[in-house]
């Protein structure tokens, strides 16, 4: 049950949207901020001590189903690892049969973490809807897309039949009474029909897509040759009528009437600088939105980060927001770890930049920016408690991106769901 009104105090607050405040306060009334300031103005009923308040993160691009890969055990951090490779090893989880049960499962124990790790808004990606219960009940907020794919008639026939199943199982008042809306995922253009690309998009439905992950998918629009044609024939999964929607990555989301539709680009790293305007907000036509849901720890695992170009896309007025992927390919679905790692490979990008990519960019992507993403009156009480080190620095972003502190609590609609502070 939510409290009246309660004000809490840390050694600093970081609004996102305005500079941090040292010894900051942050009041939630009803489930909503009421006020944000220096706590000399307000006084405070919890004083969280040596921490920060900062908006729940925003974890963009998520595969809860996933868990780690059979022989990750004490991978080292800086390994690089073959993508296809990889994604074989992933196919050969899949097809051991695991039930839906366990999937789910999985999903339970990963949004558990998520929650606790500071997230408040998610993206999951899942199959046929999978995790919709579990993300439905959960203190979170979220877009679940329901995956199709299939090169093959039969196979995408299959993939669209179980997500449509899916969608039409949920009704629009669920949606709104669990923070949660449904979408459409297109796996990628290397796995999937250009079909079922414009059949997602006729959908009018939030879609998102892996695109441009890696120089072998490149290979494959260019040609229709490559290792990646290798693998889908070793698979089975290859179709010798296929034909890509265009030879660029970027022909899958802006030829035609996939221009109007709002699309999630999960990973984006070989997109081309002549493609960036592309990505822009106003180049989308009736306000539809597109943004590039870029996964650092992922990216480096395949030896793509130094390919990556987050610079670039920022730089043009792209939107980059940042995602986890899943368990199988990075060591946690911790958005603090994925901001803390972009820092450390990275200085140049500013602490401000890092936490909006962080919050407030995902929350646009995912057309929640009204409600959440920042600490500004109004707006959902969506926080997370960061504990912070023991020193003192000019840049208080240093306190957040240069420590191993933990997240130690995350409120969602002004009730802490994880931490010490749950029984308030």
């Amino acid at each position: 049950m939510r409290r009246g009104t309660l004000t809490l105090r840390a050694r600093y607050v970081f609004p996102v949207d305005a500079p941090p405040i040292e010894d900051g306060a942050v009041a939630v009334e009803g489930g909503r901020i009421e006020w944000v300031g220096p706590a000399r103005e307000r006084a405070a009923d919890l004083d969280l001590g040596d921490a920060a308040i900062i908006p729940g993160l925003v974890n963009a691009h998520t595969h809860l189903e996933l868990p780690g890969l059979p022989g990750d055990e004490g991978r080292p951090a800086d390994a690089v690892e073959d993508e296809i490779a990889w994604l074989g090893r992933v196919m050969a989880l899949r097809r051991a049969g695991a039930s839906d049960e366990s999937y789910r499962e999985n999903v339970r124990r990963n949004l558990q973490a998520t929650i606790a790790a500071g997230t408040t808004l998610l993206a999951d990606t899942t199959s046929a809807g999978l995790s919709w219960d579990a993300v439905a009940e959960a203190h979170v907020r979220a877009v679940v897309f329901a995956e199709v794919l299939g090169l093959k008639r039969f196979r995408g026939l299959q993939t669209n039949e179980a997500a449509w199943k899916w969608l039409g199982s949920i009704k629009p008042e669920t949606q709104v009474a669990a923070n949660a809306r449904a979408g459409l995922s297109p796996h990628a253009p290397y796995s999937t029909a250009g079909w079922l690309y414009h059949s997602a998009a006729a959908s009018r439905l939030p879609l998102s897509t892996h695109l441009a992950e890696m120089p072998e998918e490149m290979q494959l629009l260019e040609t229709r040759q490559g290792p990646m044609r290798q693998y889908l024939e070793d698979l089975g999964a290859w179709d010798d009528e296929w034909e890509p929607i265009g030879p660029r990555p970027t022909d899958y989301i802006r030829q035609g009437e996939l221009r109007e539709a709002d699309w999630l680009v999960a990973h984006g790293t070989y997109i081309q600088p002549s493609e960036f305007w592309q990505l822009r907000p106003e180049a989308s036509p009736n306000g539809h939105r597109v943004a590039v849901a870029f996964c650092p720890r992922t990216t480096a695992r395949f030896g793509h980060f130094a390919h990556h170009p987050y610079r670039a896309l920022l730089q043009k007025g792209a939107i980059v927001c940042l995602g986890t992927d899943s368990l199988a390919s990075s060591p946690s679905l911790s958005i603090l770890d994925e901001v803390r790692f972009l820092h450390a490979r990275d200085e140049s990008l500013s602490g401000e930049l890092l936490l909006t990519m962080a919050t407030l960019f995902g929350a646009w992507a995912l057309r929640a920016e009204a409600s959440t993403g920042s600490i500004r009156p109004g707006k959902s009480a969506d926080l997370a408690v960061v504990g912070l080190p023991d020193r003192d620095e000019s840049d208080p972003y240093r306190l957040l991106l240069e420590s191993d502190r933990p997240v130690l609590a995350t409120m969602f609609e002004g009730d802490f769901v994880s931490g010490p502070w749950q029984r308030l």
